[in-house]
């Protein structure tokens, strides 16, 4: 963007949005504006407001599990199930904040299709209005599985129609 714009960067975290404010600073980035937000509490004022939208939403992180082992102690079956929920009500929230022809990326650090493609497909069959852009030929969504040299992600392109 060049610096030029605007972007919003809300977490529910202070400690987050601090990174992000001292990281924005040392980059010289002057555009982005910070907020300690719930992004699952819809918000009327935020409707169509927005052209672009990164949902980076809690997960299990299983993809980072190799940088975070305790990982695999800490979670419980029922936990995803928790997640789900969260990253349902966020996906929702935010999507009516996207304007018309407006794009969001949806990403995870985890694995598990129930975080997922799941959580995609389920919002495309009830949001007839949007749909998922193809990464290629074969793949509407990008896999990356954790090795010895990266983490493991999620990423959808979800486009609003109209």
């Amino acid at each position: 963007m060049q610096n030029i714009g605007k972007i919003e960067a809300w977490d529910l975290h202070k400690h987050r949005i601090n990174l992000i404010n001292e990281s924005s600073k040392r980059l010289g980035i002057s555009i982005i504006d910070t907020k300690v937000k719930d992004a699952s509490i819809f918000d009327p004022n935020y409707v169509e407001k927005f052209d672009k939208i990164l949902l980076d939403v809690p997960c299990l992180g299983i993809g980072v599990i190799k940088r975070k082992p305790d990982i695999k102690w800490q979670k419980q079956e029922k936990d995803i199930e928790e997640i789900t929920k969260i990253q349902r009500r966020i996906l929702d929230t935010c999507s009516k904040y996207l304007k018309k022809q407006g794009i969001i990326i949806y990403s995870t650090c985890s694995i598990f299709k129930e975080e997922n493609d799941k959580i995609i497909m389920e919002f495309l069959d009830q949001n007839k209005n949007f749909e998922i852009e193809k990464i290629n030929e074969k793949n509407s969504f990008l896999n990356i599985y954790p090795n010895n040299i990266q983490d493991g992600f999620f990423i959808a392109k979800i486009t609003k129609k109209r």
